[in-house]
């Protein structure tokens, strides 16, 4: 599709007629959608971990396991945690720039940035989940073929996380190359 055609349908486009007020309500943290979403999400996680906290030293044998490896599993608990309000903190502060190549191209390397860190986190979060539920255990064939299944799940889960964001962050520098060649 060529830029004059892009342009063209973008003009054909009907917007829905929103009033001042509407937009600027649209614009305040509290009313903002993405945001208001994921503020829920990051009150239901912290309610959750909370919950598996309070209860993971009597019911998973959190006593009985060396202080070290209860405190990589508060880490890694934390780790999803601090990834959601980092990705409140992102998505509040999305658009800036000056114009829209610098808004675009600080977008790219943002989201980067973001990606690098939820796949980092997330295989944080499943070592120390692995390490503190393996620890101790006596390990008998069976055992060892459950958590090879274990560690499958977890890569292809990965995989699909990495190839998630790649298609985002190369949809995104086709955007960003395109628009820089239109001009």
């Amino acid at each position: 599709m060529e830029i004059d055609d892009l342009k063209s349908d973008w003009n054909a486009v009907q917007s829905i007629p929103k009033s001042e007020e509407t937009l600027l309500l649209m614009l305040q943290e509290n009313k903002h959608p993405v945001l208001k979403s994921i503020r829920k999400q990051i009150v239901i996680e912290v309610m959750a971990w909370s919950l598996f906290l309070m209860v993971y030293y009597s019911m998973f044998d959190g006593a009985t396991k060396p202080f070290w490896v209860n405190l990589v599993l508060i880490s890694t608990l934390l780790m999803p945690i601090l990834h959601s309000i980092y990705g409140y903190h992102y998505n509040k502060y999305l658009a800036n720039g000056s114009n829209i190549k610098v808004a675009l191209e600080r977008l790219y390397y943002s989201l980067k940035k973001y990606a690098l860190i939820a796949i980092i986190s997330r295989i944080g979060f499943v070592c120390g989940l692995l390490l503190f539920f393996s620890y101790n255990i006596h390990f008998t064939t069976a055992k060892y073929f459950l958590l090879v299944f274990i560690i499958i799940v977890f890569l292809i889960q990965l995989l699909g996380l990495y190839r998630i964001w790649r298609k985002r962050l190369s949809m995104l520098k086709s955007v960003i190359v395109t628009f820089f060649d239109s001009q």
